[in-house]
């Protein structure tokens, strides 16, 4: 069952991030502002399955160092993107939510989480228009994100970002 987390019930779960694990100096961030961790839990015994950490920008971003900016300077990038909003149409602004982070305790449990959340995206961030991984460049995570149906979106120097289409039909 996908789940919001708080961060008094999940930031103890935060310790165990294998693919980001010092991001920040204070993982409170991960919970705040445009920041969102999701959790997998099994409905009968309450277990976590899975964690996935995301951010909603305007921008698709390629390094950690825009990452950890993102969270140190909110105020700051809330006013570039009202800045671009008064000079473009709000139509062709881009909400681009990221997913940096993802682990799973139990087999086939990120992938459920990846799937859920493709479905609650467009119900409950009706502005995002693009999900857009930041994710190692490991063989091991481009294989997780093709097979979950991710199309390879640009290589970088430190990540590659990998594109999922949103499930609009959950809106119908």
């Amino acid at each position: 069952m996908l789940t919001i987390c708080d961060p008094e019930t999940y930031l103890p779960y935060m310790k165990d991030d294998p693919v980001r694990p010092n991001l920040f100096r204070d993982n409170i961030v991960r919970f705040r502002n445009n920041f969102y961790v999701f959790a997998d839990v099994n409905e009968e015994d309450k277990a976590v399955n899975a964690i996935l950490c995301a951010v909603v920008s305007p921008f698709v971003l390629q390094t950690e160092e825009l990452l950890r900016d993102l969270g140190d300077n909110y105020e700051e990038v809330k006013e570039m993107e009202e800045h671009i909003r008064e000079i473009l149409d709000d139509a062709n602004i881009a909400s681009v939510f990221t997913p940096y982070s993802l682990w799973s305790y139990k087999r086939g449990s990120g992938k459920r989480l990846i799937k859920d959340l493709l479905d609650y995206i467009p119900l409950n961030f009706p502005q995002v228009t693009h999900v857009i991984t930041m994710s190692p460049p490991t063989r091991t995570a481009m294989q997780f994100h093709t097979r979950n149906g991710a199309l390879l979106l640009s290589p970088n120097v430190e990540t590659i970002n990998y594109e999922y289409k949103l499930n609009y039909a959950v809106l119908h």
